[in-house]
């Protein structure tokens, strides 16, 4: 099913990785949000949640494809649905752009912030790779899950410096 630009999810059935958003800041600038993978498989809320990722990037209007070359993500995190309708311009994806021509990929993460080894695993993205080592757990941040204007308040403290 092809898929037009601008529209409102209603749920994370047509959110595809790559998709992005416009995230009006207080200066009248825009970050951008990106969706960053989609499963069903570990989600407290499977069809409402996917992993979102801020990128690297402030501009004067909305951002295009273009702007958001070869631009990284600043964080990544769980998101719900409703990031993109609080955040989003007009509550709305805007376009589309593949993560592998920009060489994005999830972040690693663990599972859980207390070091369990039988209970904490490593994680790419949503997706649970192995039980965690205890240097891994160490050295990557615990997967959060992200209030809805959590994206918009990072952008505002790390983008408007």
């Amino acid at each position: 099913m092809e898929i037009k630009y601008p529209f409102k999810p209603k749920t994370n059935k047509f959110l595809t990785p790559g998709q992005f958003w416009a995230i009006p800041l207080q200066n009248e600038k825009f970050a951008c949000g990106r969706v960053i993978q989609v499963t069903k498989s570990y989600m407290a809320s499977p069809t409402k949640t996917f992993l979102a990722g801020l990128m690297d990037w402030v501009g004067d209007a909305p951002p295009k494809s273009e702007d958001i070359a070869e631009k990284k993500t600043l964080i990544q995190g769980v998101a719900h649905i409703k990031a993109i309708h609080e955040t989003g311009l007009q509550e709305m994806i805007i376009g589309y752009r593949p993560l592998e021509i920009d060489f994005i990929e999830p972040d690693y993460f663990r599972s859980q912030t207390g070091y369990q080894p039988e209970y904490c695993k490593l994680m790419k993205g949503l997706v649970e790779l192995r039980p965690i080592t205890k240097s891994e757990w160490e050295l990557y941040p615990t997967l959060g899950a992200w209030g809805t204007d959590y994206i918009r308040q990072f952008a505002e403290i790390k983008l408007l410096r």
